[in-house]
């Protein structure tokens, strides 16, 4: 954003943070800062002058009438330094109004303006100020130069203006009837514009309660949408996870059982005849079974032919698992059937060798 496309009472409220000195420097920078500097600048001698009338005018007033009781008096340097001031702005006022009306020129030496209130500070603070040529050597030093360098300078070629005819802007009140008039113009618009910007302000925190209150609620629904995301993403990871569970154990038996059903297709009868012949006497020889032993084999392929499981091609994972469950079962309960048969076979052909000593003996006894 520019500078200067702000306000001019607002560039104005800037700018008075800044000495009148500085104010007369920045004219050089556009035309538009020549605009806002000299009127400040008329506008702070013409403050000085009003400043320094009301104090001068307070200081006589208790002041005693007599010019011997004057002499002698606590007020008597604030009456000097504030009489020798008054000789310095009437001095100012000569060589610049006669310019400042026309509308050619400001009040040039903005240093000028900032001695005097500062020697106006001191007098309206201090109980005992300091004799009048101690603090007024500066202000009498920057005014002189002022002076001579404006009627030296300055000033023909202002005056060459005047008398050729030369169209000049209108004239800026002075301190003269039109000048009390302006401020207050001016002080009514100031107060119509913070009137208006009171009442901006006023709606502006409204809205800005009704907003803030909307931003609220979003944020408290937007919590709980981010908290129920957080627990069903929670819950899905722990689904995930079951299922993996459920897939590692689906595989481990299915390794189970093909490993159960190739050894005993492999091995099948043979394995319990030959740990039947290893537990008989080496002298007798074995019997022959006399139940046939089935083979893992058959009864797979009879329950398989029993009990046809379902297709899960066309099946939802739910059935799937109860189809793989069921079948782990069956093959649970198949190895059981297998090892209650081994061991039944095994106690048929397994005697106890008491018993064939006394058969030896009784046939013995019998060809005797």
């Amino acid at each position: 954003m520019d500078f200067l496309s702000l306000p001019v009472v607002v560039i104005e409220n800037i700018l008075t943070y800044l000495s009148y000195d500085e104010i007369a420097r920045n004219r050089l920078v556009s035309k538009a800062f020549n605009d806002i500097c000299m009127r400040m600048l008329n506008r702070g001698f013409l403050m000085i002058e009003r400043r320094h009338a009301l104090a001068l005018k307070s200081v006589k007033a208790q002041l005693p009438r007599r010019e011997s009781e004057r002499r002698y008096h606590p007020l008597a340097r604030h009456c000097d330094i504030l009489t020798s001031i008054e000789t310095r702005i009437s001095m100012l006022n000569m060589t610049y109004s006669k310019f400042i009306d026309s509308g050619i020129c400001c009040f040039i030496p903005g240093k000028v303006i900032d001695e005097i209130r500062r020697v106006l500070s001191i007098v309206e603070t201090s109980k005992t100020p300091p004799r009048a040529h101690e603090v007024l050597q500066e202000l009498r030093d920057i005014s002189s130069m002022a002076i001579e360098h404006f009627d030296d300078k300055i000033s023909p070629a202002f005056r060459k203006r005047l008398q050729e005819g030369v169209a000049m802007p209108p004239p800026r009140p002075s301190q003269g009837v039109l000048a009390p008039i302006a401020m207050r113009q001016e002080i009514l618009h100031l107060r119509r514009r913070s009137i208006l910007n009171a009442k901006l302000s006023l709606y502006l925190a409204s809205q800005y309660k009704k907003f803030y209150k909307r931003m609220v609620e979003y944020k408290r629904i937007a919590w709980r949408q981010r908290k129920t995301i957080r627990n069903m993403n929670k819950r899905q990871r722990d689904q995930d996870s079951a299922i993996a569970d459920l897939k590692k154990r689906i595989e481990e038996c299915d390794i189970k059982y093909s490993e159960l059903t190739h050894t005993n297709q492999a091995v099948g009868g043979k394995v319990i005849a030959a740990a039947a012949a290893t537990e008989v006497l080496p002298n007798i020889k074995p019997r022959k079974p006399l139940i046939k032993l089935p083979s893992l084999s058959e009864d797979v392929s009879d329950k398989a032919e029993s009990n046809p499981l379902p297709s899960t091609s066309n099946q939802s994972p739910r059935q799937k698992t109860q189809c793989t469950m069921a079948k782990i079962r069956g093959i649970t309960n198949e190895i059981r059937h297998l090892s209650n048969l081994s061991k039944s076979f095994e106690g048929k052909l397994k005697r106890p060798p008491n018993s064939n000593l006394e058969e030896t003996e009784c046939k013995k006894q019998k060809l005797d």
